[in-house]
């Protein structure tokens, strides 16, 4: 089997993986106990007031234990953990050509790799019982999955040949994660109950936003690849 066939098939293996986290993610939801900010009693999950860490407690807010959301949840992140990781660790052979690629993509995956771990240790510090841990690995997670993002969307821009679908997917992410960093700057001056919805519905649905489209990646870079094994395919022909 050559390498273009190894790598069509890793890039639909990780799409497959990254689009299966919103299964596992909607499946958490489904399963939360219940219990957010401002109702401890309430049921089940609400995506204005609750987040994605929740269903990563050990104990929901309600006081209910939340063994099956905290599994799907723990998979969750581990299958994005594991795509971001190998992603990156393999995309960056194709920009390679130009020197302005080469280290825009080196870097972007040193970002991307370093987000990988990030991701994974957020399993081992629920919300609940390491507060003050996960917090900061929250925050620091943000600027480390925009900095690889945009070194990578950057670097599709200058390839010029990468399929569109990877270039403004990504494109789309930058504009969500600015826009979402600007409503939860300003909106607390309405209020604290509407500042928290951008703070915590918004980054909900930022999540499933990026999960779908590193889904999205992977059919790219699998479209990619297929396509330079047609055109090596007609240069021998």
């Amino acid at each position: 089997m050559d390498k273009n066939k190894i790598l069509q098939i890793l890039f639909i293996i990780l799409a497959i993986i990254a689009l299966s986290d919103i299964l596992l993610l909607g499946l958490a939801i489904y399963f939360y106990p219940g219990g957010q900010v401002y109702d401890l009693n309430s049921n089940g999950f609400t995506f204005l007031y609750n987040t994605i860490s929740d269903l990563g407690r050990v104990y929901a807010m309600n006081g209910e234990i939340n063994t099956i959301s905290r599994v799907l949840y723990s998979i969750a992140l581990t299958s994005i953990s594991l795509f971001v990781l190998v992603y990156y660790s393999v995309i960056w052979i194709f920009f390679q050509e130009r020197k302005a690629t080469k280290w825009i993509s080196w870097i972007g995956t040193v970002f991307g790799i370093i987000q990988a771990g990030w991701y994974f240790a957020l399993i081992f510090t629920p919300e609940d019982t390491l507060h003050h841990i996960h917090i900061k690995l929250i925050y620091g997670a943000v600027p480390i999955l925009f900095a690889a993002i945009l070194f990578y969307d950057i670097a599709y821009f200058l390839k010029g040949d990468f399929p569109k679908l990877n270039t403004y997917s990504y494109l789309v992410v930058i504009i969500a994660a600015i826009l979402l960093t600007i409503t939860i700057a300003v909106t607390p001056v309405f209020g604290v109950s509407i500042g928290q919805i951008p703070r915590r519905g918004g980054h909900t649905i930022f999540i499933f936003l990026v999960s779908f489209v590193y889904g999205l990646q992977g059919i790219g870079a699998y479209l990619y690849t297929r396509k330079q094994k047609e055109i090596r395919d007609n240069a021998v022909k």
